[in-house]
């Protein structure tokens, strides 16, 4: 149970951890190749590709782990004069379109992967590794985003309904 409660904690965290610090070697290695290449005619197209592909990931994963930071873009002050309701109602809304479009933008990412991996089967040019790979990182990013987002919802619904029960019992009231 620990092990779950670390993932939920830190699962984009890692892995934007790992992506990050694999493109940085990939693109220190191109820079020292480029530097010796006076001296050295060493092909090093496979570095430029690679990092791309981290690169992509490191954004969509990245998104993901805004989204469960709640760290996202956002204009406070309308919710901040609602008061509690106000609140809920503009992180439920903001929540449920982060939900339509991760959710649209997962279903067809998914399909562009099937496409690009196993119908039309494309090779990158210096990899040769399946572009499939490639496409998975917006499609999964956006399916992480989706997770995180029902996350917040589940969350906003729970503070508001504590802030209620404590409003009401210091009231007097009954909950």
């Amino acid at each position: 149970m620990k092990i779950l409660k670390f993932l939920d904690d830190h699962l984009e965290e890692m892995i934007c951890v790992v992506v990050l610090a694999a493109m940085t070697v990939v693109i220190f290695i191109q820079i020292i190749i480029r530097a010796i290449s006076s001296f050295v005619t060493i092909p090093m197209a496979w570095t430029e590709e690679i990092g791309r592909y981290l690169f992509i990931y490191a954004v969509y994963i990245g998104a993901a782990y805004a989204t469960h930071k709640r760290a996202h873009q956002k204009v406070d002050i309308l919710p901040i004069l609602c008061g509690d309701t106000g609140k809920l109602i503009f992180n439920l809304i903001g929540d449920v379109g982060v939900i339509v479009f991760a959710g649209v933008m997962t279903v067809f990412g998914w399909q562009v992967v099937q496409n690009v991996a196993f119908v039309y089967v494309q090779k990158a040019p210096a990899t040769k590794l399946n572009m499939g790979i490639a496409y998975a990182g917006p499609a999964l990013g956006m399916l992480l985003c989706t997770f995180r987002s029902l996350q917040n919802i589940v969350f906003h619904v729970k503070a508001y309904r504590g802030t209620r029960s404590d409003s009401a019992k210091l009231e007097g009231g009954d909950d």
